[in-house]
């Protein structure tokens, strides 16, 4: 019984606990990402423009001064530098935006255009494999997963903490639910293992069984525990006596007074009443009331079996 208990606490623990890793040191972050994508995904187009070239400087990227801007004129695409070349950035807007290798193709062109040394297409969205293996020469390209960790720090810290709550706050009921199945996992596998027969003593088995000693004739049956309360004695008692030979039925007429219906006026089933009576301490001195048949011309008679 130990063994399967301790595996079923173990499995428990070791599911339990695993999952809970995964939960704060994975899900969590997903979730807290993908709530970051989606806040993203609702700003205007300038401001999030903005947050992703703020994230850039982190690659070594620097925006444009006022004026080479003003040099330049209006233009329709972010200018950025990076080690003193000019490069291109195209931000895409949209948890649900897919670059494709048109977008990239687009991109190459303007970088062409331009003369620029390279250029960035930025978006919260996603990249299918083909616009993903274009994107591998004067084109980089920052996606979901990546663009997250870039701009994450960009946005105000109010914002981070309400991301982090919330995505806490999800992680904390998952776990509670991934706590209660490990627990029933546990207990479903530790009752399902098999049991270990009961093992015998040879020693006990080879002696066999312990012999008694020989009743002596005439002795008194010795006193044996009596049942909880009372009551139960006397209709133990009652039950006892109905199934003596001669005896129709048996009942308390009175607490101290043993009445026992006889069947037979001939039969004496004194003794096997007495045998009954003595085995309670407190009912082996109640009084017996022997009642003959109906229509017999005996008197009823009146005795104990024991007076102390």
């Amino acid at each position: 019984m130990v063994v399967p208990l301790l595996i079923a606490i173990g499995l428990a623990v070791l599911a339990g606990g695993a999952a809970t890793f995964w939960l704060w040191g994975v899900q969590r972050q997903r979730l807290e990402r993908a709530e970051g994508l989606t806040l993203l995904s609702a700003m205007r187009w300038r401001e999030f423009s903005k947050i992703v070239v703020d994230g850039l400087r982190a690659r070594g990227f620097e925006p444009e001064t006022a004026e080479d801007a003003a040099e330049r004129g209006q233009d329709s695409v972010i200018h950025l530098r990076r080690d003193g070349r000019e490069w291109l950035l195209a931000c895409k807007q949209g948890v649900n935006y897919r670059v494709t290798p048109v977008v990239i193709g687009d991109v190459t062109d303007a970088v062409r255009f331009h003369g620029a040394d390279g250029g960035v297409v930025a978006t919260p969205g996603t990249a299918d494999s083909d616009a993903r293996r274009l994107a591998t020469g004067r084109v980089e390209l920052v996606d979901g997963e990546e663009l997250w960790p870039l701009v994450r720090l960009q946005l105000a810290a109010s914002v981070r903490e309400e991301l982090s709550n919330k995505s806490r706050k999800v992680v904390m009921r998952q776990s509670v639910l991934a706590w209660v199945a490990a627990l029933a996992l546990g207990l479903f596998v530790g009752m399902m293992m098999p049991r270990a027969p009961a093992q015998v003593d040879p020693q006990v088995d080879a002696t066999g069984p312990t012999p008694t000693a020989p009743r002596v004739a005439g002795q008194d049956a010795p006193l044996v525990a009596a049942p909880a309360t009372e009551e139960e004695r006397r209709t133990e008692v009652t039950r006892m006596v109905g199934t003596l030979p001669g005896v129709e039925r048996a009942m308390w007429s009175t607490r101290s007074t043993l009445m026992v219906f006889l069947v037979d006026e001939n039969a004496d089933p004194v003794n096997g009443i007495c045998s009954v009576l003595k085995k309670y301490e407190d009912l082996r001195t109640s009084r017996l009331h022997l009642q003959p048949p109906t229509g017999s011309s005996r008197p009823a008679r009146f005795l104990q079996c024991a007076t102390f």
